[in-house]
């Protein structure tokens, strides 16, 4: 167990840091995207081989592959205008967004996980600060990018009921290519060694390697373990851009970004007591 949890933090640390590789790439979010996630089908179609067009062309994979590329897209377009804590700390509003998705489509949340939804949401005000001197588009773009995140989750969740989780990505990855490449390719940006660089280790290490402990650490410790472990990507993210870009998170992105991961923990908490009763 011990071996698992030491692989999930070791995962929130790779993806806490991809906004700042993001930025160091001096791509535009759509090339930036589409270089990550091209790269990543590239080599996972190495392991895969051939493609099931019929597979990929399920609605629920269509869908997780342009909710991958949009919640992806918008967070990093976030994180060129924002704070990265800001911006991360909006995206982590994604899982509760989810909630209340799947509460809308018919599985139905109780109250207690609303009210965590709604916690989210007040938490997420805070950080926006629209009476303040926070918010701006940057603030917005982030919280578009959570909702997003929050779509994507329940796409997954319908998509992995037909295919295995790593053949997800593969189809993932593959839609979202298709999806950015028109916009990418046409953008203005210079592929310097620098981006090249940033674009491999955020295909490689942010993507493949984070994936890969990932689903070597479910095999070891609980969903919901790793889920509210996940909690320390926000953490991760404020840190590296602490240390690498000198960006220090206002009171505002602290006070209500803390609201937003306790919601998320406790969801998480929550989602693990109906499977300890049975």
């Amino acid at each position: 167990m011990i071996s698992g949890v030491l692989e999930m933090v070791a995962v929130t640390a790779i993806w806490g840091s991809v906004s700042v590789v993001a930025i160091w790439s001096g791509l535009p979010s759509p090339a930036f995207v589409f270089f990550r996630v091209f790269v990543a089908f590239l080599a996972l179609l190495a392991r895969y081989r051939r493609v099931d067009a019929e597979a990929l062309l399920d609605k629920r994979m269509v869908l997780s592959g342009i909710f991958l590329a949009l919640n992806w897209v918008l967070l990093f377009y976030a994180v060129s205008l924002i704070p990265v804590a800001e911006a991360v700390m909006l995206y982590y509003t994604g899982p509760l967004f989810a909630v209340v998705a799947a509460h809308l489509l018919g599985e139905r949340a109780s109250p207690s996980r609303l009210a965590l939804a709604g916690i989210a949401f007040a938490g997420a005000v805070v950080v926006v600060n629209p009476l303040g001197l926070g918010g701006g588009p940057g603030a917005f773009l982030a919280l578009a990018s959570g909702l997003f995140y929050g779509l994507l989750i329940v796409a997954n969740k319908l998509a992995v009921r037909s295919v295995e989780p790593a053949r997800l990505v593969f189809y993932q990855t593959a839609i979202a290519s298709a999806v950015l490449a028109p916009f990418a390719l046409t953008s203005s940006f210079r592929l310097t060694p620098s981006a090249v660089v940033a674009v491999l280790v955020a295909a490689f290490v942010n993507t493949l390697l984070a994936l890969y402990l990932w689903y070597d650490a479910l095999r070891k410790i609980s969903v919901q373990l790793a889920s509210v472990l996940s909690y320390l990507d926000p953490v991760f993210a404020a840190v590296f851009a602490f240390i690498f870009l000198g960006q220090i998170p206002p009171r505002t992105t602290i006070i209500g970004g803390a609201l937003i991961l306790l919601s998320g923990a406790l969801t998480a908490a929550l989602e693990a007591r109906p499977r300890r009763r049975g």
